[in-house]
């Protein structure tokens, strides 16, 4: 089995298993360890995977981190772990950082509560840890670029001061993508000048600004409806060859559960409404990524329903739905027959 394998049965494993886990312990038995297993390390071996590892502070005395994994007999990671249920909050990370502080060959802290991991490094100054992560990974949403982020903390894989450069390049990634979102809504005087100066604009700068405005938000848009994946948003299927005059239309077809049919000539309304009928509530718990009460970003955009706001209705192909819808029945445990079908484009 490779390592995405058993990430994904992990997840599944924590989808039907974490309504019946109850505190701290349970959660380190049924979810952290086999987590650590997953990444190649022995939790049975104490060379290896050392629980409540010592982090004595200062006069402090007899502190101890839940978890901690050795190489060669020094920490190369802590990992602190709550409740499934905790949302990790500050105290959290301020408990982590003590450890981290007092452990001072470890350079890779982990805060988790068995769902979310929270990766955590002294890049700004040495043996202080950061107080924002580098990284995070949800169980409950797997995606394959950050699986392999993840690799890179494998024990095959592991390497110190690779893991270090990794949370760099990262966080600076993370930072550099704010900073977007920031001048997408607000640009400042400088971001405006930047292309004013290199397409030479006679325009003054108070109403260059509004033309750098809309013209990230119309790229973003743009880049947002092209689907990689054989299809566009209108659920064309483009054959191999890329031979325009044999595109196949398509659409969705679902039978729920109970029988009923959804169809609807528009695709994005077939699958909001399976959405809306298998449970918005339900659907965010099991893919935060697809349904959530925060507005997704600017790149990705959704439509609001309610409190709700869902994503997968621009740039997402006929492909694409089916085989999130797919995924979502797998994870909630319910049966759906989706359907991509053959169509005839309305007629102009």
């Amino acid at each position: 089995m490779d390592f995405i394998e058993e990430i994904n049965n992990l997840s599944k494993r924590i989808t039907t298993y974490k309504d019946k886990v109850k505190g701290e312990q349970a959660t380190i038995d049924a979810f952290v360890k086999p987590f650590i297993r997953a990444l190649g390390y022995d939790d049975t071996n104490p060379t290896e995977v050392v629980p409540e590892f010592t982090a004595d502070i200062g006069i402090k005395q007899g502190e101890k981190v839940d978890l901690a994994i050795l190489k060669n007999d020094k920490a190369i990671m802590l990992i602190e772990c709550k409740d499934w249920s905790s949302d990790l909050p500050k105290e959290d990370v301020s408990q982590l950082f003590r450890y981290f502080t007092s452990v001072t060959e470890a350079r890779v802290g982990v805060l988790t509560n068995g769902v979310l991991y929270r990766f955590y490094t002294d890049s700004e100054k040495s043996n202080v840890m950061d107080t924002e992560p580098f990284f995070e990974f949800n169980m409950s949403d797997i995606q394959s670029p950050l699986v392999n982020v993840l690799k890179n903390f494998t024990k095959d894989k592991f390497d110190l001061d690779n893991a270090c450069s990794i949370a760099v390049d990262l966080k600076h990634r993370e930072e550099i993508k704010q900073i977007l979102i920031s001048q997408l809504e607000t640009p400042t005087n400088g971001f405006v000048r930047f292309f004013h100066d290199v397409i030479k604009s006679q325009m003054e700068i108070q109403d260059f600004t509004n033309v750098v405005k809309r013209a990230f938000h119309e790229f973003l848009d743009e880049q947002s409806k092209e689907v990689p994946k054989g299809g566009n948003e209108q659920g064309e299927e483009v054959p191999k060859g890329g031979d325009a005059s044999t595109l196949k239309f398509t659409n969705l077809r679902v039978t729920m559960q109970d029988g009923n049919v959804i169809y609807h000539h528009n695709g994005k309304e077939t699958y909001i409404e399976v959405l809306e009928r298998l449970g918005l509530e339900e659907v965010m718990r099991v893919r935060p990524n697809i349904v959530s009460k925060e507005q997704f970003s600017l790149a990705t955009k959704g439509i609001k329903r309610g409190k709700f706001w869902i994503r997968g209705t621009n740039g997402f192909s006929t492909r694409d739905r089916k085989a999130e819808l797919d995924k979502i029945a797998d994870l909630l445990g319910v049966s759906l027959l989706v359907e991509q079908v053959e169509k005839k484009p309305k007629s102009s």
